[in-house]
């Protein structure tokens, strides 16, 4: 079997698609989802499956193994047959789903019929998307196998075969399903297979060994992803205070150059441009609809250190190569691709530099987080925003922002200074609060009482009146301190 690993020295985040003798169809498309340049998993698999060859591809989820497979199969599918010309298999149902939606992001622009089949549903829409004709069906081992055996499903003309998660279906139990699944399709010398698995225990080499030929075996780790220079830190901050935190990085945060701050939307970077030319700061946004003339005025004031500022979509941000940047912030994380967040730190640290990458991060961003954490294959480091110089007042007031704080169900919990040693017990303190909040009995909830201090819950839109209300209270004469508590801890119960 052919190594293919991938070292640190192959990762190149300047790679383009382009560079992979793609379509100008499928550039277009990538184009399109701001995707310029290929992950080293991309990088490495694409050719060879263009080149008709078996690879066996050791990557973890989050490296972007999806492109690497559905680029070529988008590449050198035949629109014009109707038959299953690649079959893709995967463990769950949302991975499938999840499969499905992204080439179908990928083939925008071509006529290109895909079928997700998965259990738990009805097999009539499955059944005429079948009937019909599709170029590729993607789904789970147990419904490939009853739309096989209800006679809806042929697999004796199709080439390309990709098992994701490997390691994931044999632990589910399906590998004696998948097994039949191959038998049942051309021999191995007459299709291409590509499987893709986290681990490589021995059932899975023992599959490799039966059912494919020569396969080249790439390797990808996801610590390789990683560029050496590049502090990488987050603030945990919601969207009330985003504007607060940039303007502290952007006023305070030492060894400053030029920075790029990455907004999720065309809108979001226009606004923001608008906010930080409010508070005299030297900004130009840089997105889709910026017009070539004016993206090429602004790269250039930029480079020339002119502009200090660029606010950028990931789109309009391929290419950029300016050594100067010295910070990257992610004012929004990647939503879609982890991938694009190492693209996007790549912009600094360029040329031998020590660059920073800043992400700000809310409660409900902590799976992306985790998302590119496990891409990476390390902790970002969390971080506080950089303190004013002494008599210093921050551009932008830091906000009590109610979203970070309430739980799932809307309610903010605080905490009191009083405990039950000072006579406090759950029906005082809940009669305390309809004091400071008049507030109906059932909007008050999760009261806990113990010895030195007690906590309860309450609507966001109420936290306030409660946290002002129970501070003029006392409790045996002393005066209570009411404080808020994150959602992310429970109610300190000391």
């Amino acid at each position: 079997m052919k190594v293919d690993a991938i070292k640190q020295k192959d990762v190149d985040l300047k790679a383009t698609f382009a560079d992979l003798k793609l379509s100008a169809t499928t550039l277009a498309a990538l184009d399109a989802l701001g995707f310029a340049h290929p992950t080293p998993i991309q990088e490495k698999t694409i050719p060879l499956l263009l080149q008709g060859k078996d690879v066996i591809g050791q990557a973890r989820t989050g490296t972007g193994k999806t492109a690497a497979f559905g680029l070529p199969i988008i590449e050198t599918y035949d629109p014009a047959a109707k038959h299953v010309q690649a079959l893709i298999l995967a463990p769950t149902r949302e991975l499938a789903l999840q499969i499905t939606d992204e080439l179908e992001r990928y083939a925008k622009g071509r006529a290109f019929d895909i079928v997700c089949v998965y259990g738990g549903t009805g097999y009539d829409v499955q059944d005429k998307a079948l009937k019909q004709g599709v170029h590729v069906v993607v789904g789970t081992p147990g419904r490939i196998m009853d739309h096989m055996e209800r006679g809806s499903l042929d697999l004796s003309q199709t080439k390309l075969l990709v098992l994701d998660e490997a390691d994931r279906m044999l632990d589910m139990g399906f590998i004696d399903d998948v097994e039949k699944i191959l038998k049942s399709m051309p021999g191995k010398h007459h299709r291409q297979t590509l499987l893709f698995s986290a681990t490589m225990p021995e059932e899975i080499k023992g599959l490799t060994r039966r059912f494919m030929v020569q396969p080249t075996y790439v390797r990808v780790s996801a610590d390789e992803l990683t560029v050496p220079l590049i502090d990488q830190v987050y603030y945990a901050v919601g969207r009330r205070n985003k504007h607060w935190a940039l303007t502290r990085v952007l006023d305070n945060e030492p060894d400053q150059d030029l920075v790029i701050v990455f907004c999720a939307t065309k809108m979001m970077c226009d606004r923001l441009v608008e906010d930080l030319r409010r508070w005299d700061y030297s900004a130009e946004a840089l997105h889709g609809d910026v017009p070539q003339n004016q993206r090429e005025r602004v790269l250039k004031e930029f480079d020339q250190g002119n502009i200090k500022i660029l606010v950028a979509t990931d789109v309009a941000a391929r290419g950029l190569d300016i050594d100067r940047i010295t910070h990257v912030i992610n004012f929004d994380l990647p939503e879609l691709e982890p991938e694009v967040y190492v693209h996007r730190i790549g912009r600094t640290g360029r040329a031998g530099r020590k660059g920073k990458s800043i992400s700000f991060v809310s409660l409900d961003d902590k799976p992306l987080l985790k998302r590119i954490e496990m891409l990476i294959n390390r902790e970002i480091a969390e971080a506080q925003p950089p303190a004013p110089p002494a008599g210093k007042r921050d551009r932008v007031e830091r906000k009590t922002d109610w979203d970070e704080l309430a739980d799932k169900y809307g309610d903010v919990h605080l905490r009191v200074n009083s405990g039950s040693e000072d006579g406090l017990n759950g029906f005082r303190l809940h009669r305390l609060v309809q004091q400071a909040t008049r507030l109906p009995d059932h909007a008050i909830r999760h009261i806990l009482v113990h010895r030195h201090e007690a906590g309860f819950a309450v609507p966001k839109d109420s936290a306030m009146s409660a946290h002002d209300g129970l501070r003029r209270l006392k409790v045996n004469g002393r005066a209570l301190d009411a404080a808020f508590e994150s959602r992310e801890t429970t109610v300190r119960t000391a």
